[in-house]
């Protein structure tokens, strides 16, 4: 036994040490290193990147860039999430959004959601069917809701317009379907600031607006103490092209507008505070995902703590949505990819429940394939992936951390200023918020068009022979005719908002069969105005140049060409060849690759053959020294309208441009810009 023991102790002792040889790994050794490899370039140029808020992300982070103290998963200050266990037990909510106008069609979508995996809907309402289910009546709404059963599947509300006379309605079809108001755990959707902000317009004055807004959020935590009635939303900010900062200072300053009105019509914090969730845009930069979700925490639970909110209710409930902007029409397929980091980031950020759109969004009405592999993503990511198995998964890794803490401070910089300015209904209506998104998106714009943001499928990698995708673009006004509205119904004098009174009497008026157009009008004011945000995509620009290619293809039967004037040997002009090509199919413009060789000649004779247009030389800077002159004169003389040269032209450029070279594409140049000047071209003949 001794023996053994000692035998034991030796091998302990004789274990080998894998590092042993190798010194410590330090930051400072890695920067020599780093030093080494730039030659003289720039560190900050070429490996610190910046986001649209101005925040460094630096390629390596230690123990030393981060210094705050994250807390425990369910401890203040919630960054970690908002329980110890997040939802690693049950996993996030799979939450699909439904819109279709016919509320018959939406009805068959929403079932067979539910049935393949979803937990809750986000019901999009829209009464005149444009940008939701038309619902008027509450005949309608039980249509819509067919079969769903309503004490089990959670319902959110998303109103075009005013929701008070939607929520009323709702309200009385949980009554007629006989839900007892604790088992109803879903949200009533109110967010008056946001669809301001979308739409331009309200009904009436923005006191009263909100007031209304506190008098349904008074009646909600009365009679659906498991419900929400408030939902601040930043999909409307995100969708004018707000950056990750700006989308959460606008939307903590939206909440805020609302406690206040919360509490001046009499609820306590900590009530107002229950009555408050999150809907917050997530895309395809997993890095800003995850910090955005865990920053949104943070800083709701510092507004609440500051408001003397209760420490249970400083925790946000946050729904994550796949971002609209990040969506694209052409190859939507890549929505997928996009999606798929999307949910993933959003997931393992701990978001109470997720969103995700269909790839073929942006194309109209989802079809089944979309809406399938949309719930399947999640599904997938839960069940086969485990990612909600581990809480908070960034928790620690000085990245996700420090980008986290900088997030929230950069937002809470800008959440200061428009609290200055008076507030988020102020900062809107004095333009204040459209001017901070206008900045970013038009830096945004132009990095997107120099293709310094990349969109696969789009300005990268473009495929023009795609086939097309189709989705459902149904007859809006058909579907409103074939409705039976049947009554408008009376309504009855109002009250004043107070404690639930005004919501309490749209409800009774509902029941005595009032519809959402008679509520509406007997809500309505003196409307207030302002010009709306925009709502774009990343991918608006290239698209617009494809579709002028495709008008082109109609007219003429094929799309516009460009003939790729290849000079010397594959090996030569491979390079610049491929490049070109991707260039000008991002604009719907056709590359015919010439065969290569040292003939002007043969080349001009090749671009003849080809049908093209224009023309674009493609070789190295040696060979353009020797032949890039002739063969760019032959190609003017064989009638190429434009003659691009794939490279900046070096010392060669003026002898170039003397020679018919006409303009330079290259790394950073502006490729939307170029292609916009081409397809004008085009269209002068």
């Amino acid at each position: 036994m001794a023996d053994g023991r000692a035998q034991h102790a030796s091998t302990d002792e004789d274990i080998l040490a894998l590092a042993a040889e190798f010194g410590p790994a330090t930051q400072e050794a890695w920067l020599k290193l780093i030093d080494k490899v730039l030659a003289g370039a720039s560190f900050e140029k070429k490996l610190v990147s910046r986001t649209y808020d101005g925040i460094a992300i630096q390629p390596l982070y230690t123990q030393k860039d981060w210094k705050a103290d994250a807390g425990f998963p369910g401890g203040a200050p919630y960054t970690r999430g908002t329980s110890a266990l997040s939802t690693s037990q049950t996993g996030w909510d799979i939450r699909q959004s439904h819109g279709h106008p016919d509320p018959e069609t939406a009805n068959a979508h929403i079932m067979e959601d539910l049935e393949g995996g979803a937990t809750s809907i986000a019901l999009k309402i829209d009464p005149s069917g444009e940008n939701g289910v038309a619902i008027r009546s509450l005949k309608d709404f039980d249509t819509a809701l067919k079969g769903v059963l309503l004490d089990l599947a959670p319902i959110v509300l998303e109103p075009s317009g005013p929701s008070l006379p939607l929520s009323a309605v709702f309200m009385q079809l949980l009554k007629a379907r006989g839900v007892k108001p604790e088992q109803f755990h879903g949200n009533f959707g109110a967010d008056p600031l946001a669809s301001f902000a979308a739409t331009g317009k309200l009904i009436t004055d923005m006191d009263t607006v909100l007031a209304r807004m506190a008098d349904t959020a008074g009646y909600t935590a009365k009679n659906f103490p498991n419900a929400r009635a408030l939902n601040a939303k930043s999909i409307v900010y995100h969708s004018a092209g707000a950056a990750e900062a700006q989308e959460l200072a606008f939307v903590m300053a939206t909440a805020i507008a609302y406690l206040r009105a919360l509490t001046k019509a009499g609820l306590d914090i900590d009530t107002a505070c229950g009555q408050m969730a999150f809907t917050l845009a997530v895309d395809a930069d997993l890095f800003m995902t995850v910090a955005k979700i865990r920053a949104g925490r943070k800083l709701w639970g510092r507004i609440a703590e500051a408001c003397g909110a209760s420490p249970e209710k400083r925790t946000a409930s946050i729904t994550a949505m796949t971002a609209p902007r990040m969506m694209s029409k052409r190859d939507p397929w890549v929505n997928m990819l996009r999606t798929t980091v999307a949910c993933f980031g959003a997931g393992i950020a701990g978001a109470d429940a997720v969103t995700v759109l269909p790839f073929d969004h942006s194309l109209g009405y989802p079809r089944d394939l979309g809406r399938r592999i949309a719930r399947n993503t999640q599904v997938v990511l839960q069940e086969e992936t485990g990612a909600n198995k581990v809480v908070d998964a960034a928790g620690g890794a000085y990245l996700f951390e420090t980008l986290t803490d900088k997030l929230a401070d950069t937002a809470w910089t800008l959440l200061q200023e428009i609290e200055r300015a008076g507030g988020m209904a102020a900062a809107l209506t004095s333009g204040l918020v459209a001017q901070k998104i206008a900045g970013v998106q038009a830096e945004r714009a132009k990095n997107l068009s120099r293709r310094k943001d990349a969109l696969t499928g789009v300005n990268e990698f473009p495929n023009i022979h795609e086939d097309a995708v189709v989705a459902d673009r149904p007859d809006v006004a058909a579907a409103l005719k074939k409705r039976d509205q049947g009554p408008v119904g009376a309504v009855a004098a109002l009250p004043a908002p107070s404690d639930g009174a005004l919501m309490a009497a749209l409800v009774q008026a509902a029941g005595n069969g009032a519809n959402v157009l008679a509520l509406a009008k007997a809500l309505a004011g003196t409307p207030i105005t302002m010009t709306p945000l925009p709502q774009t995509r990343l991918s608006d620009g290239f698209e617009a140049l494809r579709d002028k290619a495709d008008v082109f293809k109609a007219k003429y039967g094929a799309f516009p060409k460009i003939f790729v004037a290849n000079i010397g040997r594959v090996a030569d002009f491979t390079a610049r060849a491929t490049y070109a090509k991707n260039f000008f199919e991002a604009g719907g413009i056709e590359a015919v690759m010439g065969a290569g060789g040292d003939e002007a000649g043969q080349i001009a004779a090749e671009f003849k053959r080809s049908g093209a247009a224009f023309a674009v030389l493609a070789s190295t800077d040696i060979i353009y020294a020797e032949k890039a002159v002739d063969t760019a004169k032959a190609l003017k003389a064989a009638g190429s309208a434009t003659v691009y040269l794939a490279g900046r032209g070096g010392e060669l450029e003026n002898a170039l441009k003397a020679a018919g070279v006409d303009d330079f594409i290259y790394m950073g140049c502006d490729v939307q810009g170029v292609l916009d000047a081409a397809h004008r071209k085009l269209a002068a003949g």
